[in-house]
């Protein structure tokens, strides 16, 4: 099997399946694929993954670890 590389990747750090930020948030979901967007020129290379700096939490808190992981738990 061969490799294959991401032209282009963009990172926010939130659960998976949340890129966009809390649902019904729609000014964040709005400024999270501006930025993104705006990243697009600043590529320069293949397989590059550029951090947009975005936090699930403003205070950087990971907390949101563990509630994602309870809620999945109660949904089985």
């Amino acid at each position: 099997m061969s490799k294959v590389t991401p032209p282009r990747a963009a990172f926010v750090d939130h659960p998976v399946g949340r890129t966009f930020g809390p649902p019904n948030e729609r000014s964040r979901h709005e400024a999270i694929l501006t930025t993104a967007l705006s990243e697009l020129p600043k590529f320069t290379s293949t397989g590059e993954i550029r951090d947009l700096g975005c936090q699930w939490l403003a205070n950087g808190s990971r907390a949101w670890e563990a509630d994602l992981r309870a809620e999945m738990l109660h949904n089985r």
